[in-house]
């Protein structure tokens, strides 16, 4: 089974991009803290997550860079030859489901 569900941090500014014409997408990194405390403090895991069509959307219209929010997904795993031709290898999260933890307004209120 492949299912992952997380809460944490957009770590990026929100940008949705059109790929295929008429595909949306949003590439982010969702910062999640660690459940157990570290003896320097709390820690994160810097999770890349692809949010795809009304999930882009809706990414794109009520959430900003900070807020946090929970999401259910898959992992999913690719490679590619980069510009330099080395092989690189990704893990990242494709999201199903979207979970508003804050508001865009609320965190300009803060």
């Amino acid at each position: 089974m492949n299912q992952v569900s997380l809460i944490g941090r957009l770590v990026r500014p929100i940008q949705v991009q059109q790929v295929n014409g008429d595909k949306l997408v949003c590439n982010n990194t969702l910062a999640v803290q660690r459940i157990h405390k570290a003896e320097e403090g709390q820690q994160a895991d810097f999770i890349p997550v692809v949010f795809w069509g009304a999930t882009a959307t809706l990414v794109d219209q009520y959430c900003a860079k900070g807020n946090q929010i929970g999401v259910n997904g898959h992992l999913v795993s690719r490679s590619y030859i980069n510009k330099q031709e080395q092989h690189v290898y990704v893990v990242e999260l494709v999201v199903e489901d979207l979970y508003f933890v804050e508001s865009k307004k609320e965190q300009e209120a803060v």
